[in-house]
C-alpha cells in the first residue's frame, strides 16, 4: 500500500514560515537593512551615552571651526590653512574668552571732564530702584524697584515705559500667601516684600528680561512685547541675583534660601541647583563659560564650574559680600558691607587688590538719616558698596554706595599681564543709594539703580533723593 504524503495546510491568520538563512547571509542582511549590525548599534549609543565635559568642549569646538571655515570659504583660495581673517578672529576671540584680550578705556577718560558734568535721572520709580540691567547693544536698560515696577529706559532718548510683575498670577501670589503666612507677620532679617524686585537680567540677543524678588519666582518676559513667558518656582526665599550666559537663553538665579539654580529657557525647564553657601547668597554674574561667580554673607565669593561639577572658594576677611562683577574670565570684584574693593583672581584665594573704606564719608551728617532709623546705623549704610560694574576685558571699571558719588576705577596689570592694582580715576555725583550699576561695553556712559534706601533693607534712607535710573556721559579722549 503506498503511502500518501499529505500536504501541511497553514493556518488562518498565521504568516507562513520562511526558510531561515546561513549565519553570514543573516548578518549581511541585517546590516543591509539596518545599516549596521545590533552590537554596533548598541556600542555607539553607549560611547554617545558616556561622553565627557572634555569630548563635550571638543566637539564642539570642531563643529564652531566648520562654521568658520564654511563662512570663509569664499574669500579663501582652499586648502587646508585657515583663511587669515578667521585665524585673527579666533586668536582675539580665545584671548578674550581667557581674560587676557583687555580694552584700554581707563586713560582714555576724561576726569576733569566727566567729574564736573551732572547725568539724567529718569523718574520711573516711586520706590527706591533696587537693579538696572543694560542690553549688549548699549541701547536700552531695564530696571526694577521695591514696589515690583519693571521700565525700560531708552539710553538715547531718556524716554521710559513700564510694566509690573507683582500682578501676573493671583495663583503665585495665593501660594505665596500660603507658605508664608498673612502679609502682617514681621519679616526675618535682609527678607524682602513679597512685591519687591531685587534683580534683573537681560539676554545678548534682547529677547528675554528675567526679573526676581520677594515672591520667590522668577519672572521671565518678552522684552519686546514686555509680554509674560513664564513663571519659574523653586527658591525657598528671595530671589537676590539673575545672570544670563552670554551668548545664550541659559539663566543663573541666586537667592536667600543659600542656593544657585540654573533654567532653560528655551526649554522652559529647571536644570540644576548648587549648593554651597552657609548663608544668604546675595550677589550673582557669568560669561560665555560655564562659570557662575556667586557672593554671599557668608564671607565667600564661589566660582561654580558647571560642566566639572565643582566649586572655587575664595574668603573674604571682612564682612559680607553684597556684590560681584566679572572682569575677565578669571578675574572679578566685589564690593562688601565694610566698604571695601577688592580684586581677585582664579589663580588666588586671597584678593590681589584691596581698596578699604572706597566710599567713605567725609563726616558724619545726621540731617540724611530719616528719624525711623537709628543715626549711627544710617550714616554706616551709607559707606556700603552696594554695586560694583565692570566693562568686560577692560581695564575700566566702578563702584557704588550711598555717599553720593559713583567712582570709577583704573584696573592696573602687573608683570604677569593681569590686573593686580586698583587706581581711582574719578567720582561721578549721584545722590543716593547706587543699589545697581551697569559700564557700557563701548566705556561711553554709566547708567545706575539709584534710591532713598539700600537694596535689601531700610538700614538707612537719605530724604529728597529721586528714585530712578541714572546715565551718565563718559568723556572718552581718542
Amino acid at each position: 500500500m503506498a503511502l500518501i504524503k499529505r500536504r501541511k495546510v497553514s493556518q488562518p491568520g498565521k504568516a507562513p514560515k520562511r526558510r531561515r538563512p546561513e549565519p553570514d547571509q543573516e548578518a549581511d542582511l541585517d546590516t543591509d537593512i539596518w545599516g549596521a549590525s545590533e552590537e554596533e548599534a548598541s556600542d555607539e549609543q553607549d560611547e554617545g551615552a558616556v561622553e565627557t565635559a572634555e569630548e563635550k568642549r571638543l566637539r564642539i569646538a570642531k563643529a564652531y571651526l566648520q562654521q568658520l571655515r564654511a563662512e570663509g570659504a569664499e574669500d579663501s583660495d582652499g586648502g587646508d590653512q585657515l583663511p587669515g581673517g578667521i585665524g585673527a578672529a579666533l586668536r582675539d576671540q580665545a584671548l578674550e574668552a581667557l581674560g587676557q584680550q583687555s580694552r584700554k578705556l581707563a586713560d582714555r577718560i576724561d576726569s576733569t571732564a566727566t567729574a564736573s558734568t551732572s547725568g539724567r535721572v529718569s523718574r520711573c520709580h516711586w520706590q527706591p530702584a533696587t537693579a538696572v540691567t543694560l542690553t549688549a547693544d548699549d541701547s536700552k536698560a531695564y530696571s526694577v524697584c521695591k514696589h515690583g515696577q519693571i521700565a525700560a529706559v531708552d539710553i538715547e532718548t531718556g524716554k521710559w515705559t513700564s510694566f509690573r510683575a507683582s500682578s501676573v498670577s493671583k495663583k503665585q501670589a495665593a501660594v505665596t500667601q500660603a507658605r508664608d503666612g498673612p502679609e502682617w507677620v514681621k519679616h526675618a532679617a535682609r527678607a524682602a516684600g513679597k512685591a519687591a524686585l531685587l534683580a534683573a537680567a537681560v539676554s545678548d540677543d534682547g529677547q528675554l528680561l528675567a526679573v526676581g524678588g520677594g515672591d520667590r519666582f522668577v519672572h521671565v518676559f518678552d522684552a519686546r512685547s514686555h509680554e509674560l513667558v513664564k513663571s519659574f518656582p523653586g527658591h525657598r526665599d528671595a530671589v537676590t541675583g539673575l545672570a544670563f550666559r552670554q551668548g545664550t537663553h541659559e539663566l543663573y538665579s541666586c537667592a536667600l534660601d543659600r542656593t544657585v539654580k540654573t533654567w532653560n529657557i528655551d526649554d522652559r525647564t529647571y536644570i540644576d541647583t548648587l549648593f554651597g553657601h552657609q548663608a544668604e547668597v546675595l550677589a550673582l554674574d557669568v560669561l560665555r563659560a560655564e562659570r557662575a561667580l556667586s557672593t554671599g554673607h557668608d564671607h565667600t565669593c564661589r566660582v561654580w564650574k558647571i560642566a566639572d561639577e565643582s566649586q572655587l572658594i575664595c574668603r573674604a576677611a571682612g564682612m559680607a559680600l553684597d556684590c560681584c562683577r566679572y572682569v575677565t574670565g578669571t578675574e572679578w570684584l566685589t564690593g562688601s558691607s565694610d566698604g571695601s574693593l577688592a580684586l581677585w583672581t582664579q589663580f588666588k584665594k586671597k584678593p590681589v587688590a584691596i581698596i578699604p573704606h572706597a566710599h567713605a564719608l567725609p563726616s558724619a551728617d545726621p540731617s540724611t538719616v530719616a528719624a525711623d532709623t537709628d543715626g549711627a546705623a544710617g550714616v554706616d549704610a551709607r559707606s556700603w558698596i552696594q554695586s560694583v560694574a565692570a566693562a568686560h576685558n577692560s581695564d575700566l571699571a566702578a563702584s557704588g554706595a550711598g555717599n553720593g558719588c559713583i567712582k570709577l576705577w583704573a584696573l592696573r596689570s602687573g608683570k604677569g599681564g593681569r590686573p593686580e592694582k586698583l587706581d581711582d580715576i574719578t567720582s561721578i555725583p549721584a545722590p543716593g543709594f547706587v543699589n545697581g550699576l551697569q559700564l557700557a561695553h563701548s566705556g561711553r556712559f554709566v547708567v545706575a539703580a539709584v534710591g532713598q534706601e539700600p537694596r535689601l533693607g531700610r538700614w538707612g534712607r537719605i530724604a529728597g533723593v529721586r528714585n530712578g535710573v541714572l546715565i551718565h556721559q563718559l568723556s572718552l579722549q581718542d
